[in-house]
């Protein structure tokens, strides 16, 4: 289905109203651009990528830090009909390298501050091309023609993201503008839009949270303010001098604002949903207290973002819920070893969802496909209540989400265990106040071996810096069922008392 290119669209309907604010974190004045201007920036773009080479169905990786320049790349490349991969900065060169091979990545674009990792990797893939997106904006003249596609095919794949699971490597999503749109016109029915609403995005933009906030913020016409990155002073002192009304969250950036002596800038919101990572009770209570209009939501890289979200006035009612599915999406809870069968309220089981935001399926299709017939299984736990609301029990039995970040166990075991002095080993993830879940690690080594040494191990093995444990442990055995599988929950019950 064609649909008239959204940007294109705001440009002349809303052509005055402000399209993105940008905040550098660097004490330097903000940076407005009208939904006119960022048209105009994005058709200089569209040129330039078309002078590269990128045509219809190239897939361009985007190893970039939150700047402007990276949503109008995005718009870009919407219009040369072009495919995004989105790819995490904090990942190590051999990590993102193994991405842009299963996603088969032409072209990469880096910044000053992944411009090394860039050439780590042309250095391991040849074909690839780098290019910096710095000398995009300034190497031509706005055209006063527009330029690229006008039009969006919904059913086109837009970007295609990667996800940790349980096992193995990460997965590619590819999600299409029809997933992104359905998710916007969801989020827009269920929290409202107004003609001031101001969303700050301070998430990364390469996860699905963060860049569903820039396509919210384009369909629907309202303001974006971005930051480079999270930092507590400047969040606060945006939603004052921004007049920002809502913002996406995780559980450890809440925390860290209410630290924060200016905490009370948090009370002119209208909104501040909370994601990513299950919040705790101490943090929604704390919340209430301060009545502050939290709205906890459940959702996945699989989902273009919420699929749940429970709306501030019901937390008191409902605490400890994520809500009710957005419209247009239905979610239903099945028994884990018979997933035909839906349990009763109350009852924990696999959390399964459907709805026109979930994905069509993983790139190159894994063996075991989470989508049957027609419901994504999510692996999460679970139970709903008499009226339908969510409550998320644990997400994906083993996964450890660590500051919004997910981490997969197997990865970080597979390194521990090539270590010649270690001969089993088990990761889990412990609370942690900040975080809310740190990586641990409890090994069994068959010589002496010291902590310091296993540390420095790691630190060598291409592992990102926040999947590196952060408290190991050496038992003289691990605890293991009959069929010699790991008894994570022994484990972890064993180190949480």
């Amino acid at each position: 289905m064609k649909f008239p290119n959204w940007l294109s669209q705001q440009a002349i309907q809303k052509k005055e109203t402000i399209a993105i604010i940008y905040r550098s974190n660097l004490n330097q004045a903000s940076k407005y651009w009208t939904y006119a201007q960022l048209e105009s920036e994005v058709d200089r773009r569209v040129e330039h990528l078309q002078i590269l080479g990128i045509k219809s169905g190239d897939r361009v990786g985007l190893l970039l830090s939150n700047h402007p320049s990276y949503i109008m790349l995005v718009h870009a490349l919407t219009k040369c009909e072009a495919i995004a991969v989105f790819l995490n900065i904090r990942l190590t060169a051999a990590e993102i390298e193994w991405q842009i091979e299963n996603s088969q990545t032409k072209y990469l674009f880096c910044d000053e501050f992944t411009k090394l990792t860039a050439n780590k990797i042309k250095n391991q893939i040849d074909s690839l091309i780098i290019a910096d997106i710095s000398k995009v904006s300034t190497t031509l003249t706005p055209s006063p023609s527009p330029a690229g596609e006008e039009n969006i095919n919904l059913e086109d794949i837009q970007g295609i993201f990667y996800t940790s699971g349980t096992t193995g490597k990460p997965k590619g999503v590819p999600l299409t503008y029809s997933n992104h749109f359905h998710s916007a016109i969801a989020s827009a029915l269920h929290l409202g839009v107004r003609p001031d609403d101001n969303w700050l995005l301070c998430m990364p933009l390469f996860h699905v949270g963060g860049l569903a906030i820039a396509w919210r913020s384009v369909i629907n016409g309202t303001t974006l303010t971005l930051l480079s990155k999270f930092d507590e002073e400047e969040v606060l002192k945006a939603i004052a001098t921004e007049k920002v009304t809502l913002i996406s969250l995780v559980p450890t950036m809440l925390t860290r604002l209410l630290e924060h002596s200016h905490w009370q800038n948090l009370q002119k919101l209208r909104a501040i949903l909370l994601g990513g990572a299950p919040a705790s009770s101490e943090l929604i209570t704390q919340c209430m207290q301060l009545n502050l209009p939290i709205m906890p939501t459940y959702g996945m890289t699989e989902t273009a973002s919420q699929i749940t979200t429970l709306l501030s006035h019901e937390v008191n009612i409902k605490k400890s819920s994520s809500g009710l599915p957005l419209f247009g999406n239905r979610l239903r809870i099945v028994d884990l070893d018979n997933s035909s069968q839906e349990m009763p309220i109350g009852a924990i089981g696999q959390i399964v969802v459907q709805g026109a935001c979930v994905m069509g399926g993983y790139l190159h299709q894994f063996e075991q496909n989470p989508i049957k017939d027609g419901w994504l299984h999510t692996s999460d736990l679970g139970y709903l209540d008499r009226d339908g609301y969510l409550y998320v029990v644990s997400r994906r039995a083993d996964l450890i989400i660590s500051g919004g970040e997910n981490i997969y166990p197997s990865e970080i075991e597979g390194v521990l265990l090539s270590h010649p002095a270690i001969a089993e080993a088990c990761v889990i993830g412990i609370g942690d106040r900040e975080w809310g879940e740190v990586v641990a690690a409890v090994i069994v080594a068959n010589t002496e071996l010291s902590l310091t040494e296993i540390r420095s191990f790691c630190e060598q093995k291409s592992l990102a810096r926040y999947k590196l444990p952060k408290a190991i442990y050496i038992w003289e055995s691990l605890p293991k069922t009959a069929s010699g599988k790991l008894l994570r929950q022994e484990i972890r019950d064993r180190l949480e008392s």
